[in-house]
């Protein structure tokens, strides 16, 4: 089994076309993965896809992240950017 091009095309490009929308991996075990992580971890992406492994790596869609502010990769633990989620902005003091 080859990785499916919509993977690949989701690790070169991390926004989805047109739109520009972020993308992240999904893996068979219901994982989120940043793209950055798809791009460092490719090769265990790769082994896990076409031996049908449930590692963690097994890739098996791409999504757009819309509103969800809270959805992390379980690799880096970094925080996957939303198209339309809250954004954390800093606390501005009221104080003079």
């Amino acid at each position: 089994m080859r990785v499916p091009d919509k993977i690949k095309q989701a690790i070169r490009d991390q926004y989805a076309w047109p739109g520009g929308y972020p993308l992240f991996l999904i893996t068979s075990d219901g994982g989120a993965l940043c793209v950055e992580c798809g791009k460092k971890e490719y090769k265990n992406i790769v082994r896990a896809v076409r031996q049908d492994l449930s590692d963690g790596w097994n890739v098996t869609a791409v999504d757009i992240n819309w509103e969800d502010s809270g959805l992390y990769c379980d690799h880096c633990n970094t925080p996957i950017k939303s198209a339309y989620g809250e954004r954390e902005t800093p606390c501005q003091s009221t104080e003079s």
